[in-house]
């Protein structure tokens, strides 16, 4: 159990009126931000991912922050600074305005014209993460209506996050001098454990490879010299079988899991004794597992290294033909996820030798690195936010892994080495994160407001 939270004793009482009072006029404004189509991956939207931008930057100065929108080699940022005590500290809280492409076939309502049906606003973005950056603000505008204490605010909002954050430590080298040492960095772009309220304090890195081989400087002739010169396709696979087992452990030398600590062998025991085993599959439509051990595919999950194949160059598509040839070049489209306590530049060296252990002419290339990252567990901001959680959301929260990234986060380790992470979940599963009807449920924004309200009230208390 997290040590509770010392509240005002009206301080509920105000928060449920404020909700009541204001819930409208969010809902208004997600529809706004919703309305937006700002996709980052299509060149075309990026007058869009502006344009968001400018209408939350109205939004914010509502409430009396200040901002400012930087651009940088990509998409812009948004910056926002709250400084309501020169003596208190700052934090900072980061959301993307940024969405995924919305062309699925499966889409009920137009993902652009947001639609409140059923006690869910369904629309691109609405989850992820517009949704949960509106009951941030309107905490934050509770609290300083009310009076009530609260840290100093700095907002980050970028719009590359749903094509990886490219040029966001760009951004916070340029604001280096204008940014606020935070205490702590508030994060809001993370998903429930079933109906658990979640703390994410651990987060997989990725690694983006090409593997390539050549032999010659065209294609040759089955025929005529097959068994004689090389198959560089044959040569190619044989290699990268090497890297993973049969039970799709990562094989490669010096690429191995960590060992996870008392604390974190008990929160993932905490969540494989609720985890749902016939959810998961249900989710991945049928694909067969590796095993069926809910605790070994949590730690699976949270905390090992992956070794995937997702493609080829230099290999035949055509669908019902088989030419004979012989392929000269070849290349293997890959990625690893990988662990914070994992550095993706030796992980590369480590792959390369690996496979040049079955043919020294392989060359490994990298496509793109993210590290992972990995909160303080013991931090207050984290023992804060538990409690906040089971005031806002009515359960003391999980606190799990994922095995997915968020780009921003290690840049943000890279520039404030002590300020500790805290990832706080507002959405659920059934929100269709980056799928087809995506939707924010009326319940989670309004518990979302009541959990960052007694974060930040924590906070702000704590530094008096």
């Amino acid at each position: 159990m997290p040590p509770p939270l010392h509240l005002p004793d009206h301080f509920e009482t105000e928060l449920n009126a404020y909700i009541q009072d204001q819930i409208e006029e969010l809902v208004q404004n997600l529809f706004e931000l919703v309305s937006i189509p700002s996709i980052s991956k299509l060149p075309e939207h990026a007058e869009d991912c502006q344009r968001v931008l400018e209408a939350v930057a109205k939004m914010a100065a509502k409430f009396g922050f200040s901002y400012k929108i930087t651009q940088t080699q990509g998409l812009p940022v948004f910056t926002a600074w709250l400084e309501q005590n020169p003596e208190a500290p700052w934090i900072t809280i980061y959301n993307h305005m940024d969405v995924q492409p919305a062309d699925e076939p499966q889409w009920e309502s137009s993902p652009f014209e947001p639609l409140l049906k059923d006690e869910r606003i369904y629309g691109r973005g609405s989850t992820d993460d517009k949704g949960p950056a509106l009951t941030t603000l309107y905490a934050i505008a509770f609290l300083k209506e009310k009076g009530y204490p609260l840290p100093n605010i700095q907002l980050i909002y970028e719009t590359e996050e749903e094509n990886g954050s490219k040029h966001f430590g760009q951004f916070l080298d340029k604001m280096q001098t204008e940014l606020k040492t935070p205490r702590s960095i508030l994060v809001s772009d993370t998903i429930f454990e079933g109906d658990h309220p979640a703390l994410t304090y651990r987060l997989r890195g990725l690694l983006q490879a090409e593997a390539e081989l050549i032999s010659g400087s065209q294609d040759q002739h089955s025929g005529m010299v097959g068994g004689v010169v090389e198959n560089p396709l044959n040569l190619l696979v044989k290699a990268l079988a090497t890297c993973v087992d049969e039970s799709g452990t990562v094989t490669i030398p010096d690429v191995t899991a960590p060992v996870l600590n008392a604390e974190e062998q008990a929160a993932l025991e905490k969540t494989a004794a609720v985890f749902n085993l016939e959810r998961l599959h249900l989710d991945t439509h049928g694909s067969r597992f590796y095993t069926e051990d809910t605790r070994e595919i949590i730690e699976r999950i949270w905390c090992r290294p992956t070794f995937e194949i997702h493609g080829f160059e230099g290999i035949q598509t055509t669908p019902g033909m088989i030419k004979s040839a012989l392929p000269y070049h070849v290349k293997a489209k890959l990625t690893l996820r990988l662990m914070a306590e994992q550095d993706p530049n030796q992980v590369l060296k480590a792959l390369e030798k690996h496979l040049q252990a079955s043919h020294p002419d392989i060359q490994v290339h990298d496509r793109g690195q993210l590290r992972g990252c990995k909160s303080d567990l013991d931090s207050p901001a984290m023992q804060t936010a538990a409690a906040a959680c089971e005031f806002g959301f009515g359960k003391s929260p999980l606190i799990v892994g994922s095995g997915g990234s968020i780009g921003a986060l290690p840049e943000f380790q890279r520039i404030f080495p002590n300020s500790p992470l805290v990832l706080i979940a507002q959405s659920l599963m059934s929100d269709h994160y980056h799928g087809p009807n995506e939707n924010f449920r009326m319940s989670q924004i309004r518990n979302g407001i009541r959990t960052m309200a007694a974060y930040l009230y924590g906070l702000g208390a704590g530094s008096e």
